[in-house]
């Protein structure tokens, strides 16, 4: 068989057709319905599936992380970049993927921006320029980017000498559009002593990635992995507030990477056994837990092959072992007893829905816990095991993918307003421009809200002390 993209999808297909795990469990997805349904139709015509319908197959994966094999999100990702290796990426993508890109360019005359976004001529000319669908408002730039205000406190510069120190890696979305949730992640980590540096950094990946521009990814993640590891090494701790930056840097950059022969030099592997860590068994403070398997087990030579291999698997590995997501941070904070807990009381009703990319580290609902402990909140976790909101971050712009979030993201929507919240809080800032495209309800990021909640009752968030 050819190895092309669509052969690629193939093999997807019918290795989840010989599964059917999916069959009933992914119904929120769009993908596994459709590709049951185009398997169930060749099984009864007998008439192949076509290459076209295999290419959009691919095009209906948003990569949340939900379904049970991490094969299939691969496969898919493989494809894509294939089509792309074979047909290049259309300029318009190619712009939507840079989203710091766009958010320097729109923020250097962010009013203007704003304007045409808004009006209804010049914004229906850019969404068919760009290919972003004509019910999906632009997004609204703040005066200022995240990293301006972080250059004034002089948080661009590493404080020396200091206990909990934490590199802060912000997130596209964050920077760029909401930057009021990263100014409250760093009021958080003061007020409880944490000492916070911001260096220069680029996009996690993630959106070129899901577009299968390859060369871009790893563009990224070069930049970002230097600097990250060396930091890492001096005792610094890498916090994002950004789950789907945390999914990146910690399960998808070191995938393959634990099989390198440098790593397996390092831990003790030899010519009978490899040496990985097991998710399985609880970390030590000396580091993961560690389990060896006979290499005869693999179907090959085990070796790092995947997408990020010709990254340096040490440097991927020390990022990942690394990286934190904020919520994950400030938890351990409090279970050193140096998280301050002078919350004033909040007297609201929330609904709080943990995103696909954070479900998928495996850390818990860290915020859970620490917004009940704020006075006066009253919280509703949404806690369907598939439930997404089917945004994707630019995925959820596009023209050809719209419909398809919106579907993908309904079943959520129901869930949150049966419970009829006065907010939605949410870790993601995709999940937030999709729950303000669908519903009509205000919505916070978590840090947003202890924030708020330092300064006591009713405190609004231009008002604190800390911002």
């Amino acid at each position: 068989m050819t190895d092309t993209p669509e052969n690629t999808i193939r093999e997807v297909v019918e290795m989840c057709a010989d599964c059917e795990s999916c069959r009933d469990m992914m119904e929120t997805c769009r993908l596994f319905p459709e590709l049951y349904r185009l398997w169930d139709r060749e099984q009864e015509t007998g008439s192949p599936i076509p290459e076209a319908d295999l290419r959009r197959l691919a095009d209906l994966c948003n990569y949340c992380g939900l379904c049970s094999c991490p094969d299939v999100r691969e496969k898919v990702i493989a494809a894509k970049t294939g089509v792309v290796e074979r047909e290049g990426l259309p300029p318009a993508l190619r712009l939507m993927e840079d989203v710091a890109g766009v958010g320097r360019i729109c923020g250097v005359l962010p009013r203007l921006s704003n304007f045409l976004g808004r009006h209804p001529t010049f914004s229906r000319w850019i969404k068919r320029a760009v290919g972003i669908h004509e019910a999906r408002a632009l997004p609204t730039f703040p005066d200022a980017a995240f990293f301006s205000w972080a250059g004034r406190k002089g948080l661009n510069r590493p404080q020396v000498g200091r206990d909990n120190r934490v590199l802060f890696f912000v997130g596209c979305t964050g920077a760029y559009l909401f930057p009021q949730v990263p100014r409250a992640a760093v009021a958080v980590l003061e007020k409880s002593g944490a000492a916070v540096w911001v260096p220069d950094q680029v996009c996690c990946g993630m959106p070129s990635l899901l577009e299968g521009d390859r060369e871009k990814t790893l563009e990224f993640a070069r930049k970002n992995l230097g600097p990250l590891a060396r930091a890492a090494a001096e005792g610094w701790r890498i916090v994002t507030a950004c789950p789907t930056c945390g999914y990146m840097l910690k399960e998808v950059l070191p995938a393959g990477a634990w099989l390198s022969p440098a790593y397996q030099e390092r831990v003790g592997g030899d010519d009978q056994y490899v040496v990985i860590p097991d998710q399985h068994a609880a970390a030590t403070s000396e580091g993961p837990a560690f389990r060896k398997v006979r290499r005869d087990m693999f179907k090959g030579e085990p070796m790092d092959e995947g997408y990020f291999s010709p990254l340096d698997p040490i440097q991927r590995i020390t990022v990942s072992e690394n990286i934190l997501d904020l919520g994950e941070y400030l938890m351990g904070f409090s279970r050193q007893g140096l998280l301050n807990t002078d919350f004033g009381p909040l007297r609201i009703h929330a609904a709080y829905y943990p995103p696909c990319h954070l479900r998928e580290q495996n850390i818990g609902r860290p915020y859970l816990d620490l917004l009940r402990r704020v006075p006066g909140i009253q919280l509703h976790s949404i806690e369907g095991v598939y439930d997404c909101c089917g945004m994707a971050g630019i995925m959820g712009f596009k023209k050809t993918f719209h419909d398809t979030a919106m579907a993908m993201g309904r079943p959520l929507m129901d869930k949150i307003e049966a419970v009829h919240p006065e907010r939605i809080i949410t870790d993601c800032l995709s999940c937030r421009l999709q729950f303000e495209h669908m519903a009509n309800y205000p919505v916070y990021h978590p840090i947003e809200v202890l924030n708020e909640a330092y300064g006591g009752e009713g405190c609004a968030f231009e008002k604190n002390l800390f911002c």
